[in-house]
């Protein structure tokens, strides 16, 4: 009788470290890349011990960049002598691995029929950033260095794959492929090299790096033998280097000092500032010290003025998070972001950033101190955006700061906060939309009527930004990136679900409001059908021609039937 192979998940991931990891017989399911000259990174899912029939085996999820790994132990792995892996590995395939990957190796165990099943399964999970992916290597295959130069520059065009399903299918295929799969190896480790040695942070500013060597010997040791990889042939390795001539090196602090004591750092090319930043920002980090305040506002305006793109400072921006993370710096790191850059996407990911990884200081998170001040002083590149995001994060805590804030913000601040919102709708952001407006739909005055037309606009645009289908009730456990899990799922409902949550308010809303009423779209955003006369309603132009092809429901509250009022309406609640 056969056995089959099974996989029990953990409910909660056990941590562990890749010391643990070196010398132990791993066998790789499989290993997902993302090449990347900033933050190249490795994951894989393994067990760890002898693969005997009927022995349970450690179940182990390891993530590895120059900068930051992490090791846990997922669950555990049940040996049989049958197994279907594009369905016994899917509870895997579900966890949370960042970023689409460029490449896909999966274990050689695996027969080619369900190996190539499953790389497309896990293709499919990044449905919201596989088609562009896909794109990018078949604009740029063979060369990932011209691939991931171009998305540096911001150039990475329109998808070229109408579906998620389409863009899994073509890279499922490019993985299987030496024109693919060499190149990508090859840059990936030149990647490594670079983010570590060419970034103008070595010497003993590098901290605790995984350096290329030790991750080569890694890779080649423990991955490498277990992976299914096309016959490579003899041709000599294309030597490409990403856009990087010129990088800056930087030794030490007193490096830092003398490029900034001359003038010679105003003549860098953009990867030399770049250089420069990272290394001041680093210094800023770890020392706490506010005499870098000035050197970096000076180098980053410098910078901007330049014309570095805001996807070069938004990869400057993740990089904080990877060392804020790992414990190198503090999160002071992601203020110079909120004070010195406009662009609305690098100022809401820092805000969020910022308090996510804060810790408290006498009772209160750190990043509330801050921005407290820096509201105050008008001193942010965009109170707005930052408004925006800290609503759009959801948390009770971080709501309660916001109402602190909110006299401060002007009318036009409000239209411009009520546009930020993330991926993932979060009850108390809606909520808080909700009921600032009926605090404001009876009032005459000008900038409060203002206000609950932007409170509108948010209801409407949180589920524009959407890409679950759900919204989430959570509560963050800040320090997000020092806790298990970093947001604890108290509640979810689907959108038709909190659609009828949200349908009592809304409807006397739209009652109270006047013509033009702007929550009759809100409510039809929503999927429900408003209740005044289409004359009274407010209709955008776009909306006009969905009007007779949308199916709304009527959720809204009815009239007591005749005869229901009189004296028995009088007594309800006495005794």
């Amino acid at each position: 009788m056969s056995t089959p192979c099974s996989i029990q998940m953990y409910a909660k991931p056990i941590e562990s470290s890749l010391v643990e990891m070196v010398g132990a017989d791993l066998d790789i399911l499989y290993a997902l890349v993302i090449v990347n000259p900033f933050r190249p990174t490795l994951t894989f899912v393994a067990t760890v011990g002898n693969s005997k029939t009927q022995s349970m085996l450690p179940l182990m999820k390891v993530m590895l960049n120059p900068f930051s790994q992490s090791v846990e132990q997922v669950g555990s792995f049940t040996v049989g002598d049958t197994w279907v892996p594009q369905r016994d590995l899917e509870p895997l395939i579900a966890l949370d691995y960042g970023s689409c990957p460029t490449l896909v190796l999966v274990s050689k165990k695996i027969q080619e029929d369900s190996r190539h099943q499953v790389v497309k399964k896990i293709f499919t999970r990044f449905a919201g950033d596989v088609a562009r992916i896909a794109t990018s290597v078949q604009k740029h295959l063979g060369d990932p260095w011209s691939r991931v130069s171009e998305s540096i520059a911001g150039f990475a065009g329109s998808n070229g794959f109408d579906d998620a399903d389409s863009a899994a299918a073509y890279l499922t295929d490019v993985v299987t492929s030496e024109l693919h799969v060499k190149p990508e190896l090859q840059a990936f480790v030149s990647a490594w090299r670079g983010s570590i040695e060419e970034t103008g942070i070595s010497g003993r500013m590098e901290g605790k790096v995984l350096n290329v060597d030790d991750m080569k010997r890694f890779v080649f040791e423990n991955i490498v033998p277990s992976v299914w990889l096309p016959e490579f042939s003899d041709k000599p390795a294309r030597e490409s280097e990403v856009r990087r001539s010129d990088r800056l090196k930087i030794e030490s602090l007193e490096d830092v000092e003398r490029i900034l004591a001359s003038t010679e750092w105003k003549s860098f090319n953009e990867q030399q500032l770049l250089d420069l930043l990272r290394a001041l920002f680093y210094c800023y980090g770890i020392q706490g010290d506010t005499s870098y305040v000035s050197k970096i506002s000076e180098v980053y305006q410098h910078t901007v003025s330049e014309g570095m793109d805001p996807e070069t400072r938004m990869l400057l921006e993740s990089e904080m998070v990877d060392i804020v993370e790992a414990g190198k710096v503090h999160p002071v790191v992601f203020l110079p972001f909120l004070v010195l850059d406009e662009d609305v996407a690098i100022t809401t990911k820092a805000a969020i950033d910022f308090v996510s990884s804060s810790d408290y200081v006498n009772g209160e998170l750190y990043a509330f101190s801050e921005l407290r001040h820096l509201f105050s002083r008008s001193t942010l590149a965009d109170r707005a955006a930052v408004f925006g995001a800290l609503v759009a994060m959801g948390d009770e805590e971080v709501i309660a700061f916001v109402e602190e804030l909110r006299p401060q913000m002007t009318a036009e601040e409000v239209r411009r906060a009520a546009r930020v919102h993330t991926q993932f709708p979060q009850h108390r952001a809606i909520q808080y939309w909700l009921a600032w407006a009926k605090l404001l739909v009876h009032s005459p005055d000008d900038e409060d009527q203002r206000n609950l037309g932007s409170c509108a606009s948010a209801l409407i645009l949180v589920l524009e930004h959407d890409i679950a289908g759900r919204v989430f009730s959570g509560k963050r456990n800040f320090p997000c990136h020092t806790s298990p899990n970093a947001i604890t799922i108290e509640r979810e409902w689907s959108i038709d679900e909190y659609a009828e949550v949200l349908a009592p308010d809304l409807y006397a809303l739209e009652a109270a409001e006047s013509a033009p009423r702007i929550f009759s779209s809100v409510l039809r955003r929503w999927g429900l059908k408003p209740q005044t006369e289409l004359i009274e309603q407010f209709i955008p132009d776009g909306e006009m021609r969905q009007l007779p092809e949308k199916s709304l429901r009527d959720l809204a509250p009815r009239s007591p039937e005749p005869g229901a009022g009189g004296p028995s309406r009088l007594f309800e609640g006495r005794s």
